[in-house]
């Protein structure tokens, strides 16, 4: 097996067989766990527990999916389910996400530290398969007993901000980085290692989704530059941009009038360091980069040129490492 997952990323797709065709050559080729975020394409449930059935005990990751949209007794049961239908190695990542998302799309008020905090601990106790009962927080909880009993649900956070990392550091089971620079993920790391050294604990295991873009085009740079101009002014990408070196950049966005405007800022460099622009060698060294720093790797694949990621996947397939 791979040393790296792999992400279902919402661009792989325009179908649900295409979909199921990319999860069955990552399976085919190797890559370790399959990770289903929740954006606006896949419900990562549904199509989870196709996966679970199809390729049981292949490890599968549930998310990111903002957590506003989720309580403890939700992910317990949805743990259950995945659990029953084949999924025995299981994690789920829940994030703030995007206001946009979060209140534009499901009009749902933001996740706060405390409401991430309230979140973990009321799905953790909703696993145990007793009755719950946190009569405190955002996610309280009271008398729900997972009806098909205990199950084991590691759960981690996709963050950038620094009290979230902080958090993250304190609490998670894994931490989720996105769109990030080897450069820049040493300031993360110690962000992390920093809560988790206020209780005492070892800092939990940090996964990079690692976007690459193999050869890219003409068209490849233009759907990624509108694709950056979504994130460059969202709260926590922002500070993530700018650790990479482009501040200036996320500075010109905030006061851009247009998105138009806010795409034509996007350098190509931005594209090199945060979507792994590059050719096979370059992507590799980027990927042995985030090895050095003893972070895990989740392969987010370009599919604009390279319809089904088929000759990304492959390539990187017989090019790295495995375990």
């Amino acid at each position: 097996m791979l040393d790296m997952d792999v992400v279902l990323g919402l661009p792989i797709a325009d179908t649900v067989s295409g979909y199921q065709s990319y999860a069955r050559l990552a399976v085919a080729l190797g890559y370790r766990r399959v990770w289903l975020p929740e954006t606006y394409k896949l419900d990562p449930i549904s199509f989870g527990g196709w996966f679970a059935a199809t390729f049981p005990s292949h490890p599968l990751g549930i998310g990111p999916m903002p957590g506003p949209l989720r309580t403890g007794p939700q992910l317990a049961m949805i743990a259950a389910s995945l659990a029953g239908l084949g999924a025995s190695d299981l994690e789920a990542i829940v994030g703030a996400s995007s206001p946009a998302m979060v209140k534009g799309w499901h009009n749902r008020a933001a996740l706060t530290v405390a409401g991430m905090e309230s979140l973990l601990g009321a799905t953790r106790a909703a696993c145990t398969g007793q009755p719950t009962a946190i009569t405190e927080g955002a996610y309280r909880t009271r008398g729900f007993t997972n009806g098909l009993g205990a199950v084991q649900l590691p759960i981690g956070m996709a963050s950038f901000g620094p009290r979230m990392l902080h958090l993250a550091g304190r609490i998670a089971d894994r931490v989720a980085l996105n769109m990030i620079s080897p450069s820049a993920v040493p300031a993360f790391l110690a962000e992390i290692a920093e809560g988790a050294k206020s209780v005492g604990r070892a800092p939990p295991p940090v996964t990079v989704w690692a976007h690459v873009c193999l050869d890219p085009t003409a068209e490849s740079i233009a759907f990624a530059k509108r694709f950056l101009a979504g994130y460059i002014r969202v709260p926590g990408y922002d500070r993530n941009f700018a650790l990479q070196g482009f501040a200036d950049v996320v500075a010109a966005a905030q006061t851009a009038p247009s998105a138009r405007e806010v795409r034509e800022l996007i350098p190509d460099e931005l594209l090199v360091s945060a979507l792994g622009f590059g050719t096979l060698a370059e992507i590799i060294r980027r990927l042995d980069a985030y090895r050095a720093l003893g972070v895990g790797i989740a392969i987010v694949p370009s599919v604009v040129a390279d319809p089904g990621a088929v000759r990304t996947l492959t390539a990187l397939s017989t090019a790295v490492q495995r375990v």
